[in-house]
């Protein structure tokens, strides 16, 4: 499956060089006449993308030093193959519903951290998201992604945590209402894809997938 990947990868990138090639021959004249249309920048092949988690319940019966409580923690992971050259990626995270009023408050996102990792041809070491790289959109939360370049095969990881415990000490009442079913968190991962490009989605699989959490309350009960 790999090999036809990087077969299909290969001939769509002939192609668009064949493509330029023709675009040069244009007499002189004419070229100068009519504007050239920008050349395709971005084109995702095939698209993987998986997410998993963990959630710590808020413990609000007492202060005890030293433990921490109220943490969701999520890792998010892709792998693509065509070509990216330089655009933006936008990782967004939904929140389950049940979160919206404390993802409302004004504290939140500054208790929101993490990590993120783009590999390809300008490498592979890790960027700290910062208070600039997130916005919070009701129950989704959108984080930036430093600019990639790479040909055939390109990753992205990120690490989030969201101490969410940290907002709700605030409050005399709970913010997050239980669920009938279990806290179940997506993630979507998203190029900035310039109007030119041929293809906004991937051609086979996808860069989105959600995670289920073992709980139906973020509190300690």
């Amino acid at each position: 499956m790999f090999k036809k990947s990087i077969l299909l990868v290969a001939s769509l990138f002939l192609g668009g060089m064949a493509l330029s090639a023709a675009n040069v021959s244009v007499n002189a004249e004419e070229a100068q006449a009519t504007p050239q249309a920008p050349q395709a920048r971005t084109l995702i092949v095939t698209a993987k993308g998986d997410l998993t988690g963990s959630l710590v319940p808020y413990y609000d019966k007492a202060v005890i030093p030293g433990l921490d409580t109220g943490y969701i923690d999520l890792h998010y992971k892709s792998h693509d193959t065509g070509f990216v050259d330089g655009d933006n990626s936008y990782l967004t995270i939904e929140l389950p519903q049940e979160f919206a009023t404390i993802a409302k408050q004004s504290s939140f996102k500054e208790n929101i951290s993490g990590r993120v990792q783009r590999k390809g041809l300008l490498g592979d070491r890790w960027f700290t998201y910062s208070p600039n790289d997130i916005l919070i959109n009701g129950t989704q939360i959108s984080f930036k992604t430093p600019k990639e370049l790479w040909f055939i095969h390109g990753e992205v990881n990120a690490d989030i945590s969201i101490n969410y415990g940290n907002v709700q000490k605030n409050y005399p009442i709970r913010l997050i209402k239980n669920s009938a079913q279990r806290y179940t968190f997506k993630a979507a991962l998203r190029r900035s894809m310039a109007p030119w490009d041929p293809i906004q989605n991937p051609i086979l699989g996808t860069n989105s997938s959600q995670w289920a959490s073992d709980y139906f309350t973020a509190y300690w009960d």
